[in-house]
């Protein structure tokens, strides 16, 4: 008998069981042959020639059932004879599996092989077992099984195809380690393949992710979907989109993984953006409501309040306060504030740049002169004295705006946001337009107090030396007196006066020596004396005085001296007037101060309550055309120069000097018909 394992083993019979083993063959359901130790055929059954379609013999007659059991027999004794008759199976058989039958010969282990049979069109499969004594061989055809492989194949090709190209990232593993992951994961984690397979997920996992709670979750429910941060090595972090699936092979997760850094970026620049406009919308908003205020006649502290109750009330921000500065006490104290109670007085402040106190927005703000922002105070250095209020208040960012206007400063606007980054870009640049705002109605609503108040303050100065200090010519014994100063615009004035013919060449000589002084124009000349319009550009005293809300009562250059009276507002701060004139002219000092007591509807009074009803450029025109000459007769100065004066056309200078004019007569005949009625009454 042959090898016991063999001839057990899915019913093969062993080579050598002689004339049994043809019978125990007929047995075996699959297709059988042998093979001697020489590989060569000593039994070929019916059913291999089936599978081969070898049902005719050589001279291709079909063969009856006798001669296929002679056949069978012949083979059985090994004769030549029946080999020679069986000898195209053994020839295809051969071409087939020649090298498999070779392989498992030499192995002397069991070999399974398959082969594509052209003639019949068909995948065979042949097992061959070995023994001492040959070879026994099963076979069997496979062509549907091999479709299903190459079907199964081209499914596999697919779906690595789709894997290894997919712009998500794709990872597979399981809690411990990463298994497999494409392309697209590699780039989105930062690692080469053989560095990201074999660590776990959780270690490029932020902190922003409870990958603990969530990982048991995930696996109890089998799905999950969220988003993370991803820690990179190089430190970076992307954002990703998730879509997890577990247990797709046992104890083998997938996750698909999509980079929404950029799209989540965008999204936070737009809900920033639309942030910042809904916050300039808001300081639009303040802005009207201080207009308003201006209009209906609000006090200072009004104007103030005004603008701090309409931030406070925006949702964009927290509270708002106004307060003053003291420059010789280096403090800040408390004048109006809203959504807050008590802020300025519970918080240290100052301006002294060597106290930490003076380091924050408010301090440097009132220092520079120039608005100050902390968009993140908990990441600000110099926010530091002031973190705890800011998380018990609940404001993120804060800002500082100087209220100034020509160089005054009347104090400082603070807002506080819960939004971080707040006051950048144009926010900052519209916010900061709030103190220029305030500070132009301040000033304006200061102006008119001094003009119409019960009291103001007279300050007589003299500057000494002042033509040599500009090296100017000889000045003895000459004096220009000056009527009328008119703004023109934010920096530029018209000074109207008057002088004797002789000192003219050298007022014009001075004009070349004084920096902001720019031209002199001759208006008229009667009996020796001569009328002139000075243009001056920024000039230092006068830009002073009208940022504290004064007026130039009258000037004078008597020799080489030049003294002016001016009016300032009740409870001006004189000092602070006086130190910003010396810092400019250090020879200024002063002459008299004096308080006076206005008359019951003074020549003042009447002349500011009738101008109320002219626009600033109305009130230009008029005073131009009046100080200009044109009203004299001959004229002066024609419209046409007037206009250039103005820097505006002639028809816009003749349109502001009529409605002027139609609205002061209609003032005064209005005004004298109310005042017959009322005598009549």
């Amino acid at each position: 008998m042959g090898d016991t394992r063999r001839s057990t083993d899915r019913g093969a019979p062993a080579a050598d069981d002689g004339p049994g083993f043809s019978a125990a063959a007929e047995r075996i359901s699959d297709p059988c042959y042998a093979l001697d130790t020489d590989l060569a055929y000593t039994y070929v059954s019916d059913r291999v020639r089936t599978l081969l379609e070898q049902d005719c013999g050589d001279g291709g007659e079909k063969r009856d059932d006798d001669d296929a059991s002679a056949a069978t027999e012949a083979a059985d004794e090994g004769t030549q004879e029946t080999a020679g008759t069986t000898a195209t199976a053994p020839d295809r058989l051969d071409a087939l599996f020649r090298d498999a039958h070779e392989r498992a010969n030499e192995r002397g282990e069991p070999l399974t092989a398959a082969a594509f049979d052209e003639p019949t069109d068909t995948w065979i499969e042949a097992r061959c077992y070995p023994d001492e004594t040959g070879m026994t061989v099963l076979c069997r055809e496979i062509s549907g099984r091999r479709e299903r492989e190459r079907e199964l194949e081209a499914d596999v090709g697919r779906l690595r195809a789709i894997f290894e190209n997919a712009h998500d990232a794709i990872v597979v593993g399981n809690e411990r380690e990463i298994t497999a992951a494409n392309p697209a994961a590699t780039d989105l984690f930062g690692l080469e393949y053989a560095a990201l397979t074999g660590r776990s997920l959780k270690e490029f996992i932020g902190d922003d992710h409870d990958i603990g709670s969530n990982w048991d979750e995930f696996v109890e429910r089998g799905r999950h979907r969220g988003s993370f941060s991803v820690s990179r090595p190089d430190g970076s972090e992307r954002i990703v989109e998730y879509t997890a699936v577990a247990n797709v092979l046992p104890d083998t997760h997938l996750a698909i993984l999509r980079d929404v850094t950029e799209a989540r970026l965008r999204e936070r620049e737009l809900e920033a953006q639309r942030a910042r406009l809904a916050a300039l919308n808001h300081v639009n908003g303040v802005v009207r409501e201080i207009n308003d205020a201006i209009v209906s006649g609000s006090t200072r502290a009004q104007l103030e309040a005004a603008a701090c109750e309409s931030l406070a009330d925006s949702p964009s921000y927290e509270f708002a306060f106004v307060a003053d500065a003291d420059a010789r006490a280096q403090t800040i104290t408390h004048r109006v504030e809203a959504g807050v109670d008590g802020y300025v007085d519970s918080i240290p402040l100052s301006i002294d740049p060597d106290d930490p106190a003076g380091r924050g927005p408010a301090g440097t703000a009132i220092r520079t002169g120039e608005v100050q922002v902390s968009p993140d105070v908990f990441a600000d250095p110099d926010f530091e004295p002031w973190r705890t209020d800011a998380r018990e208040r609940g404001y993120r960012a804060a800002a500082a705006i100087p209220i100034t206007h020509d160089g005054a400063l009347y104090g400082v606007l603070g807002v506080t946001s819960a939004r971080r980054n707040a006051f950048t870009d144009e926010e900052r640049d519209v916010v900061g337009q709030l103190g220029e705002i305030l500070g132009h109605a301040i000033a304006a609503v200061e102006r008119k107090r001094v003009l119409l108040g019960d009291e103001l303050t007279e300050l007589e100065l003299v500057l000494e030396d002042a033509v040599e200090m500009v090296d100017g010519p000889e000045m003895d014994d000459h004096t220009v007196q000056f009527d009328r100063v008119v703004r023109v615009d934010d920096d530029r004035y018209l000074e109207f006066g008057t002088t004797a013919a002789e000192t003219i060449p050298r007022l014009e000589s001075l004009v070349e020596c004084v920096p902001h002084w720019e031209d002199l124009d001759v208006v008229e000349r009667s009996a020796g004396d001569v009328t002139f319009e000075l243009t001056i550009d920024s000039p230092p005293l006068f830009g002073t005085i009208d940022a504290h809300g004064g007026y130039v009562e009258a000037a004078a250059l008597r020799g080489g001296d030049y003294t002016v009276t001016v009016h300032l507002p009740r409870g001006t701060d004189v000092r602070d007037v006086v130190d910003e004139i010396t810092a400019v002219y250090p020879n200024a000092r002063t002459v008299a101060r004096r308080q006076l007591a206005a008359a019951p509807e003074s020549l003042e009074q009447v002349r500011t309550r009738l101008s109320d009803s002219l626009t600033d450029r109305q009130r230009t025109a008029l005073e131009l055309a009046y100080y200009g000459g044109y009203f004299a007769w001959p004229r002066s100065n024609s419209g046409e120069e007037l206009a250039d004066s103005m820097s505006v056309s002639p028809p816009t200078f003749h349109e502001h000097l009529r409605e002027a004019q139609r609205k002061l007569t209609a003032a005064f005949i209005d005004g004298s018909q109310r005042a017959a009625t009322t005598d009549g009454e």
